[in-house]
């Protein structure tokens, strides 16, 4: 039996007992998929040929975290760790602590030669059977054997997670286009009415109100608003007396009735007591239908949060009450998008065997992102709208909707408007409206995520080719979410209004978002190569001719990679790529890992002439013993 079968039989007298889940598999029964998967997750440069042992981890078997054992070395990767490696013949000595009742919940440290201490306390290890193995192995181990020869590899991670993405970006940027076809408003005669009708809801819900707009169905006389219970008319006009008198048709009869008794007619904040003066006077005059104690103005007209002013303002672009509104519905937006996106990540890292804290980290790392795009989206997407950029957009917008038709028109806004269904010219308007607001959207939401993008390459830190390709797969996925969240709740829509509006919006952004950012990444991988993949390229090279240089051996080349491999991120390939020489950048980089590296070797002490004398004489006289007289007369007669 050699030495790699008798380690496969010391891992088979321990395995089922280090194991506190079902997942060590020995070795060639291990899992084809699995071991793939561990190779790409924590095992990279793996010769499989000496692998011993494996013990997954994940919740779903999937291989891409637990204990990789092989003839020299463990590797593996624990929950929110980077994947690391042990060298048996690393290990001076092995310590197990005894500090609870379950075994799994114990301790074992692992002191290596350089003074480095490494402990295991993960609950998936029962610590005293791996205490009893790998002294066992170490024994084993530290007899004479031939050292494996591994392939060494560097790999970068360039996945992204497409999907969650599209579905966040998509469900803030369902808000924020409803929120810009609303706001076209704004630009109208009475703008400054509808930007105070919005703001002051907006204000209501931040602080803990049921509020909601109800006057988008454009009924007669009806209410714009309704605050816990109570339905409002807002009245935003340059004097008190103005807000009153728009209450009253030419007759002088009062207009706004709900149940027979007046609604509450909301005035600006800074208008509010002129107002009541006037209410009272109406009052007084019997105007006001039911209504005879004039004391009752104060609760039929409603001050405002804001001033007459303030509303102006908000209707504008570039003032402080414009950009403030428009932050506060991106705060809105923002939770959405986190919500969204968070979820989506989490649920697709478990399915794809993550851990659950892993899968948590990665998840509010997304959600964090997409919600931060999401509200300077939000914000920027306002301020464009309302500096005019929605008006140079009628003419595209009108054309395309043209050539849906009113059918595809209708179908298309009736699934996003509140209120009865629209057909024929108005679903048209409103249609080429609804575009106008996702151009705008879209158009922000890839400025705001390629900004960063846009930065390096002013500061040489990427290519051009490398700015193309990144932007275009952040446009298509952003377009690929966008139109699938159109589709998805205009189908959504026509089978279960409300809910399925929703529910098919985001299932569309998902799928469309996550296969249009895919194909450009694919289509472009073919074309394009990444600046990372070429730094790392520069750098294997240079690391080929110090390894020669420095007379590396196969264990002093992988540590070195592996202590690469800790150090090397986006950011230090973008300043190696912004480098005058490139090539100096990577063995800058290089040595000072290589030469710690080498240090480690043991010191060979110089040897004297006279040992070199002796040497030369034991090896002569070693050699005339095994050579023939009668060779030695042919070397001399040769």
């Amino acid at each position: 039996m050699d030495q790699h079968q008798e380690k496969i039989e010391l891992l088979k007298k321990y395995y089922t007992k280090i194991q506190t889940i079902s997942g060590f598999q020995i070795g060639n029964d291990i899992s084809r998929k699995k071991l793939d998967n561990a190779k790409k997750k924590f095992a990279s440069g793996l010769d499989e040929s000496t692998v011993i042992g494996f013990y997954d981890t994940t919740v779903a078997g999937s291989g891409k975290s637990g204990y990789l054992f092989t003839d020299t070395k463990v590797y593996y990767l624990e929950v929110l760790e980077k994947p690391k490696k042990i060298w048996y013949d690393d290990i001076e000595d092995i310590e197990l602590y005894d500090i609870a009742n379950k075994d799994c919940n114990n301790e074992l440290q692992i002191k290596l030669y350089d003074g480095t201490k490494i402990d295991w306390t993960s609950i998936y290890l029962n610590k005293t059977p791996l205490y009893r193995f790998f002294k066992e192995l170490l024994a084993l181990i530290r007899q004479p054997a031939e050292d494996n020869i591994e392939k060494l590899n560097v790999q970068t991670d360039k996945s992204e997670n497409y999907g969650a993405m599209a579905g966040g970006i998509s469900s803030a940027a369902y808000g924020q286009i409803n929120k810009l076809y609303e706001e076209e408003k704004f630009h109208g005669r009475q703008g400054h009415g509808f930007a105070a009708e919005r703001a002051n809801n907006l204000y209501d819900n931040l602080t803990g109100h049921d509020a909601k707009i109800v006057g988008d169905d454009n009924v007669k006389n009806g209410a714009d608003r309704m605050v816990d219970g109570i339905f409002i008319q807002s009245k935003y006009c340059q004097t008190g007396s103005a807000c009153v008198n728009e209450c009253f048709d030419e007759q002088g009869n009062f207009r706004y009735l709900k149940d027979g008794k007046p609604m509450q007619i909301e005035v600006p904040s800074d208008k509010y007591d002129a107002a009541v003066e006037a209410m009272q006077d109406k009052i007084r005059k019997g105007k006001v239908p039911g209504v005879k104690d004039i004391n009752e103005a104060e609760n039929i007209v409603r001050k405002g949060h804001f001033t007459y002013e303030q509303a102006r303002n908000i209707a504008k672009a570039g003032t402080v009450e414009s950009i403030t509104y428009d932050a506060a519905n991106g705060a809105v937006a923002a939770k959405s998008a986190f919500g969204v996106t968070a979820m989506i990540a989490l649920a697709t890292n478990l399915w794809n065997g993550e851990e659950l804290e892993k899968s948590l980290k990665i998840a509010t790392a997304s959600g964090l992102k997409v919600g931060g795009t999401a509200f300077v989206t939000s914000v920027l997407a306002g301020q464009l709208s309302k500096a005019g950029l929605n008006s140079a957009l009628v003419g595209s917008s009108e054309a395309i909707v043209s050539v849906m038709g009113p059918k595809a028109s209708a179908l298309l806004i009736n699934a996003f408007r509140d209120g009865g269904n629209i057909y024929g010219a108005a679903a048209m308007k409103s249609a080429a409206k609804l575009l106008r607001g996702n151009v705008i959207t879209a158009g922000a939401t890839v400025v705001i995520l390629s900004s960063f993008d846009i930065a390096n390459i002013f500061q040489g830190r990427i290519s051009g080719k490398q700015l193309f390709k990144n932007l275009a797969n952040t446009a298509t996925t952003v377009a690929g979410g966008t139109g699938g969240w159109i589709g998805g709740a205009a189908v959504g829509s026509a089978i279960l209004p409300g809910i399925g509006t929703i529910v098919g919006g985001l299932v569309g952004s998902v799928v469309a978002g996550a296969a249009a950012g895919k194909a450009t990444e694919t289509v472009l991988g073919n074309f394009i190569e990444d600046d990372a993949d070429e730094m790392v390229r520069i750098i294997q090279k240079e690391f080929e001719k110090l390894a020669k240089d420095y007379l590396l051996n196969q264990k002093e080349a992988e540590k070195s990679v592996d202590r690469l491999g800790e150090k090397l991120d986006g950011s230090i390939l973008k300043d190696m790529y912004a480098s005058s020489n490139r090539r100096e950048y990577a063995r800058n980089l290089l040595v000072p890992i290589i030469e710690s590296e080498v240090a480690k070797r043991k010191y060979v002490a110089a040897v004297t002439n006279q040992q070199m004398v002796q040497s030369l004489k034991d090896v002569l006289e070693d050699m005339s013993e095994h050579v023939k007289e009668d060779d030695l007369e042919n070397i001399a007669f040769t």
